[in-house]
């Protein structure tokens, strides 16, 4: 994977770029329909031109701002914007992933560093899926992506 971390004036910009041995469409499936989301983020699920994050009492809609099959899905996420790109490389799809969240983002659950470790996580998940493998603990994951990031941060 190759990952960028940028810092601009007052945001952040989350740059994650890898190749998979699946298909556009595996990958797009994975990626943008409510049964792709059930292996990896639960939580999500598309309804119209939206999508909804949904966990015990907590409930939000987030505008879907590109949705085109096979190429590219954008949403709003909180006060970031999130997107996965997707491209055919010979028999393999190339993902690129990208956060811009500002530096100040923080709610209840997450500020911007978590948000971005928990976005790092989760293509570690999508990867080993298109992979043909197990979703990975999670664990290990969160305790890599945050060191990695903690070293990231400093040198923005």
């Amino acid at each position: 994977m190759k990952i960028a971390v940028k810092k601009e004036t007052e945001k952040y910009l989350l740059s994650i770029c890898y190749t998979v041995p699946a298909s556009l469409v595996e990958a797009w499936d994975l990626l943008a329909t409510d049964s792709g989301f059930a292996r990896w983020f639960p939580q999500l699920r598309v309804e119209g031109d939206k999508l909804v994050f949904e966990m015990e009492d907590f409930r939000e809609s987030m505008d879907l701002l590109a949705y085109r099959p096979h190429e590219a899905i954008a949403y709003t996420w909180d006060t970031a914007r999130v997107s996965f790109s997707l491209s055919q490389q010979d028999k393999q799809t190339q993902i690129s992933f990208e956060e811009d969240i500002p530096v100040d983002f923080g709610n209840e659950f997450a500020d911007a560093q978590k948000d971005m470790t928990g976005w790092l996580v989760q293509n570690d998940c999508i990867r080993a899926l298109l992979h043909g493998q197990a979703l990975p603990d999670r664990q290990p994951l969160q305790e890599k992506w945050t060191a990695f990031l903690a070293e990231e941060l400093k040198q923005v």
